[in-house]
């Protein structure tokens, strides 16, 4: 009996375990769209085709990169010829050199999600690896250039609840063919990590910072716009993610962001020439101001003037956030457009947040930001008046998911989860008897509108402005820095 009492125990405890595990992962993964939402990074033009892949220049540059380490080696050697002193200090020279790169490439992990974003659990995990890999788990095994490996929460390969996979080159791709992405299946730089836990498998790819921002840049922003705005994007993203690193929100998850919006996207559209080469030629410039990275927000279009994180009240706004006119994004769709809701829509979509509504009296934009954006939303209803002061929670009320969106140049799209940004007027709409029959939501932007408009930066690339004088224009005392230092 006692035996059985223990294995009975010991079920439980498990159980309760694994339960934890679950609520821990809604937990993080509430609170990352929560807050980052604050700079929810939105794709800057809606269905672009990226072009596909492209790593010839990359590789040519890493051969250039190893001869002139080469010849650098060769120095080294031919000075060590003199005396054994000098060669010891070759050495040591040597040792700082590597220990110095090693500073200056750091390396990031990210939490890969499930199909369409939904979480961080997947029932099974298939790779197969372009290059050679080797796994550490239960057991060491090698895996060559073209074969293939599923994984499941019982796979015996595991050891200790984990396995390693680690590529022998860094050019090698691992294809996650068991996730769909906008490209297709993903394929990923760096080494993984596979976890076992409650429900399935969490997957975590560790690779250099730069790599990573080959998978971000083209994801953020289509790799098609100007070489320059992709180089004000490549530094805000590294700049981000910089931060995003200090932080390590998710590190009892093995990862410093994950792979969606909630941090930046990830590899959903695929490495592009043009990115990594906006990339490469801004590596590791970061924005900073009194010596710390900022907070490199980015959206992507204006309403015609950018704001300030007054947006979210915060208690103590960032000196280098500010508001600046901007009309580069102006022939943009979406600088301008408008929404029709249904009297019962809205009601609809009120009753949601407060049951037992059953009227409402009057919607009021009761208070704006300087630069427009709506920061109360005042709801009169039979049950008495709510006021909506969070962004996140105003856009999220609006929804125009499955309405249609007009553009400022005539497109019609259909409307997300969220209202294209809080920069908007509501009217409503009665008929010849004065009834309420619904409401008009004329709005500009899309996303928060904080920071840096990616079609700005694409507007002012086009007029001829560099990527330093972009950054310079859309944040405040700034300067370039190294991510070494």
């Amino acid at each position: 009996m006692l035996i059985i009492l223990l294995a009975v125990i010991g079920i439980l405890i498990v159980w309760q375990a694994n339960r934890a595990g679950v609520r821990r992962q809604e937990v993080y993964r509430t609170q990352s769209l929560q807050e980052n939402m604050i700079k929810e990074n939105e794709r800057a033009s809606a269905g672009v085709t990226l072009p596909a892949s492209s790593t010839d220049d990359t590789e040519e540059k890493g051969q250039k990169s190893a001869e002139a380490s080469g010849d650098t080696e060769a120095q080294a050697d031919d000075t060590a010829d003199d005396t054994a002193q000098d060669s010891s200090k070759g050495a040591e020279d040597t040792e700082s050199e590597a220990a110095a790169a090693k500073v200056q490439e750091p390396e990031i992990s990210v939490l890969l999600m499930t199909d369409g974003y939904k979480g961080y659990t997947h029932q099974s995990v298939k790779l197969q690896f372009h290059g050679s890999y080797h796994l550490l788990g239960s057991q060491e095994m090698d895996y060559a250039d073209g074969e293939t490996l599923e994984l499941t929460a019982d796979s015996p390969l595991f050891g200790d609840g984990k396995l390693e996979l680690q590529a022998s080159g860094a050019e090698n791709r691992a294809t996650l063919l068991s996730v769909e992405r906008q490209q297709g299946n993903p394929a990923y730089r760096g080494n993984f990590t596979v976890y076992q836990e409650a429900g399935g498998l969490r997957i975590v790819n560790t690779l250099p910072l730069e790599a990573y921002l080959y998978g971000v840049v083209p994801s953020e922003m289509p790799a098609s716009y100007h070489i320059e705005a992709l180089k004000a994007q490549a530094v805000c993203a590294r700049t981000y993610a910089c931060v995003q690193m200090q932080k390590s929100a998710l590190s009892d998850l093995g990862a410093d962001v994950d792979d969606s919006v909630a941090y930046q996207v990830y590899q959903n559209g695929g490495e592009a020439a043009q990115a990594n080469d906006a990339v490469d030629e801004t590596k590791g410039e970061i924005l900073e101001s009194g010596g710390q990275p900022i907070t490199a927000y980015y959206f992507s279009t204006s309403s015609g003037k950018t704001s300030t994180d007054e947006v979210w009240e915060v208690s103590a706004p960032a000196s280098y956030l500010k508001s600046v006119d901007c009309s580069y994004d102006a022939q943009e769709p979406w600088h301008q457009w408008s929404i029709a809701f249904s009297a019962e829509r809205m009601l609809t979509a009120i009753q949601a947040k407060y049951a037992g509504v059953q009227e409402i009296h009057d919607i009021d934009a009761s208070k704006t930001s300087d630069s427009g954006a709506v920061m109360n939303l005042t709801l009169d209803t039979d049950q008495g008046v709510y006021n909506i002061s969070n962004e996140y929670d105003i856009r999220a009320l609006l929804s125009p998911d499955g309405l249609s969106i007009t553009r400022q140049d005539g497109s019609v799209v259909k409307g997300s989860t969220l209202l294209p940004s809080a920069y908007f007027t509501l009217e409503e709409q009665r008929d010849e008897n004065n009834v309420l029959i619904g409401y008009v939501i004329s709005g500009g932007g899309y996303g928060h509108g904080v920071g840096l408009s990616q079609n700005g930066a694409k507007g002012m690339a086009e007029a001829g402005m560099s990527y330093q004088e972009i950054l310079a224009y859309f944040y405040k005392d700034v300067e370039l820095a190294d991510i070494a230092d």
